[in-house]
């Protein structure tokens, strides 16, 4: 539940408020960007925030526990930074996208109505498009590798090893061990668990006569 400062709450519950919306935009090099849908500039928390048409949330999602929130929002290049090259070059990478609800005459009485990192951006002609998600979303990343039956590894990448040049045009692989044995004679790189348990085996029930000795299922 979010906590409201006093003076904020008292403002909200008043017949009229002056309510407006503001973003930061703050960069993994702490550099941050202040924009406001209010007419005037205004400074909170360390960020000089300037009227700013262009920047607008077009959705959010909001959830509870540890389901990663969401949102989307477009904008302008009309930002001397902002450029579609500097955007192509990564600008904002890893950036991160605060959007906050305050009293533009008591900037410092907010409340932070979303945040999270910029993801998915698209380019156009005169601005930008990008997605932003939640903070939680870095607990459904996959560290390290991950545990399956079929090889992980591209074909002909370094971990695989297979050269290229000397196969056909538009060779494929199963990423099976059989694919990788008996196609390209390269089982050795074989970057899968070919004998990693699947469902049916841990489901199997023993069959009359069946040995279950806990020796290995492979001859």
């Amino acid at each position: 539940m979010v906590e409201l400062i006093p003076t904020f709450k008292t403002h909200l519950a008043q017949t009229a408020t002056t309510l407006c919306s503001a973003w930061e935009l703050k960069l993994p090099n702490g550099k941050a960007y202040g924009l406001t849908n209010h007419d005037a500039p205004f400074f909170l928390n360390g960020t000089n925030y300037i009227p700013q048409a262009s920047l607008s949330a077009t959705d959010s999602d909001h959830r509870l526990n540890f389901q990663s929130d969401g949102g989307s929002f477009t904008a302008l290049f009309d930002l001397p930074e902002l450029t579609a090259q500097s955007l192509q070059d990564g600008y904002l990478d890893d950036a991160v996208l605060t959007q906050y609800t305050l009293n533009w005459q008591r900037p410092e009485d907010y409340v932070i109505a979303a945040s999270g990192r910029i993801a998915n951006l698209k380019i156009s002609d005169h601005g930008f498009s990008a997605e932003w998600v939640g903070h939680a979303s870095k607990l459904e990343r996959n560290t390290g590798r991950v545990f399956s039956q079929g090889c992980d590894a591209s074909l002909g990448d370094a971990r695989c090893g297979v050269n290229l040049n000397a196969l056909p045009t538009g060779m494929t692989c199963s990423k099976t061990l059989s694919a990788c044995r008996d196609q390209f004679e390269n089982a050795s790189n074989f970057r899968g668990f070919p004998y990693l348990l699947g469902d049916d085996a841990l489901q199997a029930a023993p069959q009359i006569g069946e040995r279950r000795d806990g020796s290995s299922r492979y001859k």
